[in-house]
């Protein structure tokens, strides 16, 4: 659920998570948190373990575990964050990350991007048709492999009486 106007700073926070190399993008995260201080940072790593339900063990000083996680999680799901993170937190955070010094080198080419998302994750489907995966029965799919045919070729010698 993209919101009807974006703003230009979550547009170029959008710019630099879609088209900047990963570790330019997690040097970019830390230096925000890094300049957010802890208050910001302990609501930012509430945010993270509530939308992708990991860094328990995290603390907001753990800068850089809390930026890739950042990184990582936008990478793997598209607007995860961007779509559910509190709008004031997600305005602060993009705001700081643009304004870094490795943000704003990856700043170039944002004139001309078309601003498109990559598309979501496709859902993993069965290789057998009703079989197991998400469309079908747990255990239909299931097919034992004849190890005897492997190595007796077609059908294995039956045992002498």
């Amino acid at each position: 659920m993209r919101p009807a106007a974006e703003t230009a700073v979550l547009r170029e926070y959008r710019h630099l998570l879609r088209t900047g190399p990963v570790d330019w993008q997690e040097t970019a995260h830390r230096h925000a948190l890094t300049s957010l201080g802890s208050a910001a940072r302990t609501q930012l790593l509430g945010e993270v373990r509530r939308l992708l339900l990991v860094g328990t063990r995290l603390r907001p000083d753990d800068v850089h575990e809390v930026a890739r996680l950042l990184v990582l999680a936008e990478r793997h799901r598209p607007r995860i964050l961007l779509d559910g993170m509190r709008p004031d937190l997600l305005r602060l955070l993009a705001r700081a990350v643009v304004a870094s010094p490795a943000g704003r080198t990856l700043a170039v080419g944002r004139d001309v991007w078309d601003g498109t998302d990559p598309l979501p994750p496709v859902a993993h489907e069965s290789s057998v048709p009703g079989g197991v995966g998400w469309g079908g029965e747990w255990g239909t799919g299931v097919v034992s492999t004849d190890l005897g045919a492997a190595f007796y070729g077609s059908v294995p010698p039956r045992r002498r009486a």
